[in-house]
């Protein structure tokens, strides 16, 4: 049974190596997969564990993770761990998370993926769903769980058809949840340990509500995505109704609110145009 841990990368700076330096040192195999269009191949020279793949070009999350997991070799048994570049983690933090793994199956539960309660970065508060179903004193199930940090055994993603690669970013760890819970897997997470990781770009407060606030390029992404996704027998009747919202009321709010209207304007735009042309992949400006 091998820990084999997959990053995907988009033009990665120092802290991207030290994050790297944290999570090589706790698995067997680390592949890097670089989205950038540059060789980034120099930064990670001293990682003995590390492999560096190149594309040349943004795959996305899903087509980076499957370009591994297609064409390397694993085992059923094997644990994958997936991560965002800017992520963070502690010491021990892997066998952490396969510890508990293996404690959730000894208890006859169907595990599909386990993720760690990530504190966000972006606003200094430890994130957990509202809604979970109590497992053990420190492991819940829930209908989803984030890219980084989620644990996995090959076995199970292969049962599913691994990620789905008409997304590309936002939505792709809630899509293979759902295609888990679809085949009967459980979605977990664990209070046992916790990532460091960020979400959005900062948040706007208006009176008591805190709207988190993402580069304006994710809006592109955010309105097709949510639109494929509003076509899906799997997704549930809560996120279709959300997904609704991403495409009818978010645009309206996110126009009145942020300051560059016409940049995010041109992004909605153009997710709705490239839906309607059944277009997946890299936005092409």
């Amino acid at each position: 049974m091998k820990k084999t841990a997959i990053i995907t990368l988009f033009f990665p700076e120092k802290e991207t190596v030290d994050n790297t330096l944290t999570v090589a040192r706790q698995a067997d195999t680390v592949v890097l997969c670089d989205n950038s269009s540059n060789n980034n191949e120099e930064l990670f020279k001293n990682i003995d564990n590390a492999v560096y793949c190149p594309f040349y070009k943004n795959l996305g999350l899903p087509g980076a993770f499957n370009s591994v997991l297609k064409n390397y070799q694993f085992e059923d048994d094997d644990f994958i761990i997936f991560f965002d570049q800017d992520s963070s983690i502690d010491e021990n933090h892997i066998d952490t998370l396969i510890e508990e793994y293996n404690n959730l199956e000894s208890r006859g539960c169907k595990v599909g993926c386990l993720g760690p309660e990530f504190y966000n970065t972006s606003n200094n508060t430890i994130e957990k769903p509202t809604l979970r179903t109590d497992l053990t004193d420190t492991c819940y199930s829930t209908k989803s769980v984030i890219t980084s940090s989620m644990l996995c055994r090959y076995s199970s993603l292969k049962d599913i058809g691994f990620w789905n690669e008409n997304l590309f970013l936002d939505m792709a760890d809630w899509d293979l949840c759902w295609r888990f819970i679809e085949k009967g897997y459980l979605c977990c997470m664990t209070s046992k340990t916790i990532l460091h990781h960020s979400v959005g770009t900062g948040e706007k407060k208006i009176g008591p509500i805190s709207l988190r606030k993402g580069a304006a390029f994710r809006e592109y992404y955010q309105t097709r995505d949510s639109l494929y996704l509003l076509k899906e027998n799997y997704v549930p009747l809560k996120f279709k109704l959300r997904f609704l919202a991403n495409v009818t009321v978010r645009p309206v709010v996110h126009l009145r609110l942020y300051e560059d209207r016409k940049k995010r304007l041109h992004y909605i735009a153009s997710g709705f145009k490239d839906y309607f042309n059944n277009k997946h992949g890299v936005l092409e400006d």
